[in-house]
């Protein structure tokens, strides 16, 4: 099984979605950027069948997985990079 990570980073004027270094979506706030990533990995899930996740990177440069579709049984282990 395919897995995948949306990441949600801060750029200039808001909160810009990625998934594989493509930019998806651009949006005001954290929280909108976190809601159209999480929609978007469930329905990667549902259609393709893929794992998803959403990572939100942080003000340290870090990556922190948020949330998870189609991991089931697998914890998370330590911060994305």
């Amino acid at each position: 099984m395919a897995r995948s990570v949306l990441t949600v980073e801060p750029v200039a004027h808001g909160w810009i979605v990625r998934q594989d270094g493509k930019a998806l979506d651009i949006r005001p706030t954290k929280l909108e950027a976190i809601g159209v990533a999480s929609r978007l990995a469930e329905n990667q899930h549902r259609t393709r069948g893929d794992a998803t996740g959403v990572a939100v990177r942080i003000a340290s440069g870090d990556s922190v997985l948020i949330a998870r579709h189609g991991w089931a049984g697998q914890k998370s282990r330590g911060v994305l990079r």
